[in-house]
């Protein structure tokens, strides 16, 4: 862990002391203060402009996610960095764009957006501000809310050649939340929305005590500190690399943990996202981004602080007031869940939903046996909700 989780280092106290007490300390501080600012306004680059241009054409093939994984592939440059985007399929489909989760980027839904695609649709993927190719601004300057996500979908929605003025939204995890979200924001532009295991309504109930402390924004531990239990948390390499176990009801090990809460169970992290590559598995994506994005811990820490996670119930019920007063073409909200899901428990989300929602506006899919992993594993049960949600196959 300590080669792999190098710069995850926590600081040494001793070092602290002995600046203090002097001059040569105070022009050190100073010059961390300076450090800091200039970091304030810096993007965090994607391994796409750092060590992927180091790598050999072998190597960059055995990348657990390589840049060519998906067709379609574009950079599209924006104020809060670049994007990695892709887009395919018959250009007069129905178009569909893709939101993946909090920890692994858009190849997560690689066998769902094929199977679509397979079906006449048009599909857009995209990695989430600094997850996979994608870059992303420091923390520092702008939080990893619902404005910044907004942004991001919109500025990916116009770099495409096709116009998307009325698409279907489909989000997985933290990409259901912010799926969720963004339609209650702008209905006009979605006709479709499904929503995978999605955050937005988890309870914070199931939210621990170490987790509330780690997450906290009042500086009770240094960012450093909180980085680096962060990035060993979601680490999933050898087992005898773990320095902390995770937590059942820790949101942040959704999609990379082997866990329970009762009877429910997820394992997802050895399953391979693409065909013939089975080193480009759930968890060896999410290292490869620990070890190589230098984005990537700073950006879940602020997903999980600012993103619409828990609490979004009054966001929800505007998205209910807007179907019920026919604001956009959308007539019903599609939430697939998993029976095993210990995450998003589905009892609490299908009770919380209709709450918001209205009985009539929400249609739910319970696919048996799936954990949070089941936009991931289980494509083929989505596929024919997203038929359904389309009035097709």
């Amino acid at each position: 862990m300590t080669s792999i989780l190098g710069r995850f280092r926590l600081p040494v106290p001793h070092v602290y002391l002995i600046a203090g007490a002097s001059l040569g300390g105070l022009l050190f501080l100073r010059h961390v203060s300076s450090s800091l600012r200039a970091d304030k306004f810096r993007t965090l680059l994607s391994p796409r402009e750092t060590t992927l241009l180091e790598l050999s054409g072998d190597e960059v093939k055995k990348l657990p996610y390589p840049p060519d994984a998906l067709p379609g592939a574009r950079d599209v440059d924006s104020p809060y960095g670049s994007i990695r985007v892709y887009e395919w399929g018959p250009e007069d489909g129905e178009k569909l764009l893709l939101i993946h989760g909090i920890s692994t980027p858009s190849i997560a839904l690689t066998d769902l957006a094929y199977k679509l695609v397979q079906k006449g649709c048009r599909v857009m993927l995209f990695d989430l501000f600094s997850r996979g190719y994608s870059s992303g601004p420091s923390p520092h300057t702008y939080h990893y809310d619902s404005p910044l996500y907004t942004t991001q979908i919109h500025i990916c929605l116009l770099s495409s050649p096709l116009h998307w003025s009325s698409f279907t939204l489909l989000g997985y995890s933290l990409g259901g939340a912010l799926a969720a979200d963004f339609t209650s924001y702008f209905p006009t532009l979605i006709h479709s929305l499904i929503l995978i295991a999605p955050g937005g309504l988890i309870r914070r109930t199931h939210t621990t005590w170490k987790s509330r402390v780690l997450y906290s924004t009042s500086g009770i531990l240094p960012e450093s500190w909180v980085e680096r239990l962060v990035a060993r948390r979601l680490y999933t390499g050898p087992e005898e690399a773990r320095s902390i176990e995770p937590e059942g009801d820790g949101v942040e090990n959704a999609e990379t943990k082997t866990t329970s809460r009762g009877d429910a169970v997820y394992s997802s992290s050895h399953y391979a996202l693409l065909q013939g590559t089975p080193y480009s598995t759930v968890g060896a994506v999410v290292d490869w981004q620990i070890e190589q994005h230098e984005g990537f811990v700073k950006a879940f820490i602020s997903s999980i602080r600012y993103a619409p996670v828990h609490g979004e119930h009054e966001r929800w019920r505007i998205l209910g007031r807007n179907i019920e007063e026919g604001k956009g073409g959308l007539k019903k909200v599609f939430v697939v869940l998993g029976e095993m899901d210990p995450i998003i428990v589905k009892d609490e989300i299908m009770e919380d939903a209709r709450g918001c929602l209205g009985n009539e506006n929400v249609e739910f899919e319970v696919v048996k046996g799936a954990g949070h992993e089941v936009a991931i594993e289980r494509a083929g049960e989505i596929l024919t909700v997203v038929g359904r949600a389309l009035g097709k196959w």
